[in-house]
C-alpha cells in the first residue's frame, strides 16, 4: 500500500488512525509517519530530533498536501 492511499483514507475519507491500523498490520510505519502529518510543524520539531527524519517527514508532508489539493474532494453526507 502506498503512502497515497493511505493519506487519502486518513484525509479524505476520515477514517481514523486506529481503525486504518486494524485494518492493514503490516503498514503501521506508513500509517504512524501519516498520522503524524496532522500535526503543525512545530509540535513535530520538537518531537523528532533527528534532522533527517523531519525532513523527510516535511517533504511527504508537502508532497501528499499539494497532490491532495489538485484532486476533487469528496463530500461526505
Amino acid at each position: 500500500m502506498t503512502y497515497e492511499r493511505i493519506f487519502d483514507l486518513k484525509f479524505r475519507n476520515a477514517i481514523p488512525t486506529y481503525e486504518l491500523g486494524k485494518r492493514f498490520p503490516k503498514e503501521r510505519k506508513k500509517i504512524s509517519c501519516i498520522a503524524l502529518l496532522d500535526l503543525p510543524v512545530s509540535i513535530l520539531k520538537k518531537l523528532i530530533k533527528r534532522e533527517n527524519d523531519l525532513g523527510k517527514l516535511l517533504t511527504l508532508r508537502r508532497e501528499l498536501f499539494r497532490k491532495a489539493g489538485s484532486r476533487k474532494r469528496k463530500v461526505r453526507r
